[in-house]
């Protein structure tokens, strides 16, 4: 990783001659810049102590938290130990903000955070520390504070950091810029260009829609080596220099894989004393996992997982509920007065231990466990204590000793706000009368009623005739519409008219439709091997045993698969098919098995009959969270072009519990079906 540089006596002395400064080596990296090339390396991401075979790898989470605040802030305070302020772009502080809290900033003397494209009050007693992303127009703004002499905002001593490799025409521009030189003390690449969405989960964020993602034309390209880029920054902060294979009827991925290789390679090359895991050159690290494989992925794969309702409550919470990005406002006692509610805008993140908890669960699960746990908080051994102190005790004054206690108000009130949404979820369900309508979209999604039989194609295009008449929302049967078309059983053309006059869909519909079986048939589908079926097994029902048991689809609302549940598990099985999923260099034998045995073990056991409550769980699922398991193997890198819906998040943390194997999984974005729907008008 990039660190802060070592002051260069002379670098900032005034009248004296113009040098770019000299920067020591950063922590299991190489130098800094001198004459315009720049060091893009990275320290190792491995927990202490981890032996060969199996580990327990640091997240994204915590290894852009010690990037940035051990060596960016940590070690420009070792080098300016007076106040600082910082400057960035938006890009910036939208990675900073996806890991860093802003107390840590401010405990390294850091006095104030500015928007570089803002005017600014001058500070010239403080230095300057800037965060920004490798554009021309950041360093053009970076410049614009240091053309003038008499009009400086800042002291003698200033940082300059970027997020990602900068090009040399840009590191000329700074170069260029006398009065920023004199007082530059550092000029370095932090490589960290990926929002943390997860601790294994990330996002780019890349300036580009769908007509650009799917055309061939230059909007094109330039989406490509942005993803290329901003990958190999990820890349090089897990220490990972992957095999790369995508699907290989996919234009796009296939484009992509060569330009990423180019970039990758050539970041590896100018960094020889950066390592990778399975180099055999780790010096003293203390992991030495096996090399890695990123395998790219596009929407076309899959276009109809996105618009499929989901019941678990991540997806149900992003595609019911308001939420503007990670944040919802949700209803909270009023500090004054309990009976009061107020507002309230909190975060769905990492940092909220009980929503990853929750969030991989069936709604009905989440409802179960949130009441137990209030009932269980009120009956806490606190008010255990206190109802045994020799004098008897209301209920009310009961609960009010529990309130007065920080660690009760602090409990009751995570716990309030997920039983809000989560009853918010609940209306919503119910009002929009989704129980109904999500077994008419298993059935279409699945081919397959709930009893396994195969469904008949002109019941289900009079089911979703139907359907579509007693919706008042437009959106919503533009969505059913959607999923109808892309469903198993392919409906001809007199049902997709009769469809179409029941849905009613004005001009902009018709075009994102149209979009969809253009997007849908571009990239060509992964068809993995079909399981025979015993006679009266179905898609759902009891299991013999937990170990059988499938969670996400353990609900007869749920029975739909994404395709990428198949393509993970085929992935950490070692299995997946080198035909479909070619890769850009030759893997080694001992990553490909084509056995029978890996094969049938990628896969889940379908479910067989029993289950009659659409809402009822067969078989239990032990409480696990990522962070607790013990990784073996190499880490499995996947990226998906064109968005990623939170069915797929799910399915990968679920397959990563399961097999031990680290997936890391990331996209241009994360999207509800809403999110998708609009995508499409862009096409």
């Amino acid at each position: 990783m990039s660190s802060a540089r070592k002051k260069t006596p002379g670098a900032s002395a005034r009248g004296g001659k113009n040098k770019a400064p000299k920067a020591g080596k950063a922590k299991g990296g190489t130098a800094a810049r001198k004459g315009g090339k720049t060091a893009r390396s990275t320290s190792g991401a491995s927990a202490p102590g981890a032996g060969h075979g199996q580990y327990s790898q640091l997240g994204l989470m915590e290894i852009v938290q010690r990037r940035f605040l051990n060596d960016v802030f940590d070690q420009a305070q070792a080098a300016y130990s007076g106040w600082k302020i910082l400057i960035v772009d938006d890009p910036s502080m939208r990675v900073i903000s996806s890991a860093v809290g802003m107390y840590d900033i401010m405990e390294r003397n850091v006095s104030l955070v500015e928007a570089l494209d803002k005017k600014r009050a001058p500070f010239k007693d403080m230095a300057a520390m800037y965060i920004l992303s490798p554009t021309k127009d950041s360093v053009e703004k970076l410049i614009l504070d240091f053309e003038d002499k008499n009009k400086l905002l800042y002291g003698d001593s200033v940082f300059v950091y970027f997020l990602g490799p900068i090009p040399k025409h840009l590191v000329d521009m700074i170069m260029k810029c006398k009065h920023l030189i004199k007082r530059l003390k550092a000029l370095s690449e932090i490589n960290a260009d990926y929002l943390v969405k997860e601790d294994r989960a990330y996002q780019l964020e890349v300036k580009a829609d769908y007509n650009d993602f799917f055309s061939r034309r230059s909007a094109s390209r330039e989406a490509e080596n942005a993803i290329s880029s901003k990958l190999v920054t990820l890349c090089a902060s897990l220490n990972e220099y992957p095999y790369i294979r995508y699907k290989e009827s996919s234009g796009l991925t296939s484009s992509l894989a060569r330009t990423f290789k180019t970039k990758m390679d050539e970041f590896v090359g100018a960094n020889p004393d950066w390592w990778y895991h399975g180099s055999g050159n780790s010096g003293k690290q203390s992991t030495e996992l096996e090399r890695s494989t990123l395998l790219l992925l596009d929407r076309s794969m899959d276009c109809l997982t996105p618009l499929m309702h989901d019941f678990t409550y991540q997806p149900m919470v992003q595609d019911l509920l308001t939420v503007d990005g990670n944040k919802i406002t949700v209803d909270v006692e009023g500090a004054d007065n309990p009976d009061d509610m107020d507002k309230k805008d909190v975060l769905l993140n990492d940092k909220d231990k009980l929503w990853v908890e929750l969030r991989g669960l069936h709604i009905a699960q989440v409802i179960e466990v949130l009441s137990t746990r209030i009932s269980e908080t009120v009956n806490s051994g606190s008010g255990n204590a206190l109802s045994g102190s020799g004098k008897d005790v209301s209920l009310s004054e009961l609960a009010s000793a529990l309130k007065a206690l920080p660690e009760y108000r602090e409990v009751m009130a995570k716990l309030s706000q997920h039983m809000h949404m989560s009853r918010e979820c609940m209306d919503s369900f119910t009002k929009m009368g989704l129980l109904d309508l999500s077994d008419l979209e298993q059935t279409l999604g699945t081919g397959e009623d709930e009893d396994g039989d195969k469904a008949d194609t002109d019941e289900l295009v009079g089911m979703v005739e139907d359907a579509l008449l007693r919706m008042h929302d437009s959106t919503s049967r533009l969505r059913l519409i959607l999923i109808a078309l892309l469903a198993k059983n392919k409906i001809g053309r007199s049902g997709r008219d009769r469809m179409l006059r029941a849905a009613k869909l004005d001009r902009d519909q018709m075009l994102a439709m149209e979009n969809l079986l253009k997007i849908s048939g571009s990239g060509g589908k992964y068809s993995p091997e079909k399981k025979k079926k015993s006679k009266g097994t179905g898609l759902f029902g009891s299991k013999k045993n937990k170990e059988d048991s499938d969670d996400e689809n353990a609900y007869a609302s749920s029975r739909y698969t994404p395709v990428m549940k198949n393509i993970l598990n085929e992935l950490v099985a070692n299995s997946l098919s080198l035909d479909e999923f070619p890769s850009v260099v030759p893997m080694p034998a001992s990553t490909i098995s084509s056995s029978k045995t890996d094969k049938t073990s990628a896969r889940t056991a379908r479910k067989k009959k029993g289950a009659t409550d659409k809402w009822s769980t067969v078989g239990g699922s032990k409480k696990s969270t990522n962070q607790d398991i013990t990784f073996s193997g190499s880490r499995s890198l996947v990226f998906m072009v064109g968005g990623m819906s939170y069915s797929e998040l799910r399915v990968a943390s679920k397959i990563m519990q399961k097999s031990s194997r680290e997936i890391i999984i990331g996209s241009t974005d994360f999207i509800s079906a809403s999110d998708f729907i609009k995508k499409l008008d862009s096409v």
